[in-house]
């Protein structure tokens, strides 16, 4: 996360910090990762949205929702409504190839979505509504339309209805004509860019911002490093007590036990009712 810590990097580095990151960031392969301050340079990108006339249409469902875990009626409606929209397109896509893909669109495996967000010409970002993704298109001020599929995805497109940020979209039954109104209504309507950027204000209204806080925990750790209250009592523990191997182990014995008995009295009762039906049988006879 080179891109999400730039700032903290950059402001550890000041107070006279040494830092070493190590970072997942698919953009670089491995050991080719940008310098701890360096400024990640996307000139090509930059390019991409200074030159577009009519503004960009930012899509990305994260790094937990492959392209492949959407049904294709699904991709194709995407497709098709952007497509027929005078706006270009960044859609960050882990497969090959976007089966219908148009001149508008443009896809990457990858995208510095951070700083892609807070670009003037973003007119709206269609996004599975995680976590992270909604706190940036907040910091930038970018309304939002969503497409959740799971956890506590559905939770954070419910609030960009009530806060009036963005249209949430039902991932299974959602249709070409619901998704072109509402990526017409969001970018039309100024509401939604207004609402943003108020809850911003309202989120930023803080004693202190974020960078400072963060800086202030930071060295806080440093000062105090060699006291015990900053470890958790179960670093101590062992992998048994910690995952509670012996209780469960103690569980399972239980309803092993259990169900052996009631194996063994199920039998017992079916042999007692087999040795009665044998014998009422001779009886008769």
């Amino acid at each position: 996360h080179q891109i999400v810590f730039r700032k903290i990097t950059q402001e550890l580095h000041k107070r006279g910090h040494e830092l070493t990151v190590l970072t997942p960031d698919p953009a670089y392969p491995k050991g080719t990762a940008p310098a701890n301050t360096q400024i990640i340079k996307l000139k090509d990108l930059e390019i991409y949205l200074n030159s577009s006339q009519h503004g960009v249409i930012y899509v990305s469902f994260g790094t937990n929702v492959l392209s492949n875990m959407i049904s294709t009626d699904k991709i194709d409606n995407i497709v098709k409504v952007l497509s027929k929209l005078p706006y270009d397109v960044l859609w960050k896509w882990d497969g090959k190839e976007l089966p219908g893909k148009s001149e508008n669109i443009r896809i990457s495996k990858w995208f510095p979505q951070s700083d892609l967000l807070r670009h003037p010409k973003i007119k709206l970002f269609i996004t599975q509504a995680g976590l992270q993704s909604t706190d940036e298109a907040i910091t930038a001020g970018v309304p939002l339309i969503a497409i959740p599929s799971f956890a506590d995805q559905w939770y954070n497109a419910e609030k960009y209805e009530k806060f009036g940020i963005g249209i949430p979209l039902d991932i299974k039954t959602f249709t070409e004509e619901e998704l072109h109104h509402a990526v017409i209504t969001v970018i039309n309507n100024e509401s939604y860019r207004r609402n943003v950027i108020k809850l911003r204000e309202t989120i930023l209204d803080q004693p202190m911002s974020s960078i400072e806080r963060a800086m202030w925990w930071t060295e806080y750790v440093l000062r105090h490093r060699e006291k015990n209250h900053f470890r958790t009592l179960a670093s101590n523990l062992s992998y048994m007590d910690y995952f509670d191997v012996k209780f469960w182990m103690t569980i399972f014995a239980i309803i092993g036990i259990f169900l052996t008995l009631f194996v063994v009295t199920i039998a017992y009762v079916i042999k007692l009712l087999n040795k009665m039906w044998i014998y009422n049988k001779v009886k008769t006879h």
